[in-house]
């Protein structure tokens, strides 16, 4: 009984080895491209479309649409943007006693204090017309946070 032991112990022992499964290595990835997200894409996502530039989708031949995912890449990755402002700097000639404080566009966590009402990207210090529709800008609580 122990010789019938210790063959069916060597039979499963080379059993479980020969068995052992070769899985083919994989070979480092050579794919060195890189997806670009498109300015401007079809609102109806056709495939090959989109550009640089506002246009018409040579496909389905509607208008394209402002892509927000393409501010997102490297958007505030290096802190908020510095937007000059539009507001005029008192003239040193001037005799005037106007002291007003006159607040940055954007606050330290890059909020806008005035953006526009359809979500267009970007934003003003003051409430001035959207650059890309030309609705006047609104005054955002949050840059008050």
């Amino acid at each position: 009984m122990k010789k019938l032991l210790h063959i069916l112990l060597l039979f499963s022992l080379v059993l479980s080895v020969s068995c052992k499964e070769n899985r083919p290595k994989t070979l480092p990835s050579n794919n060195t491209s890189i997806k670009t997200t498109k300015h401007y894409i079809c609102a109806n996502k056709c495939e090959n479309s989109g550009g640089d530039a506002a246009g018409n989708c040579p496909t389905c031949k509607t208008p394209y649409t402002h892509n927000q995912a393409f501010h997102n890449d490297e958007f505030l990755k290096s802190g908020p943007i510095k937007v000059e402002s539009n507001t005029p700097l008192p003239n040193a000639n001037s005799n005037s006693t106007n002291t007003a404080v006159v607040e940055p566009a954007q606050n330290a966590k890059g909020v806008y204090h005035y953006t526009c009402k359809n979500a267009c990207y970007g934003g003003a210090g003051t409430a001035t017309n959207c650059a890309s529709c030309g609705e006047v800008l609104e005054h955002n609580v949050a840059y008050h946070n």
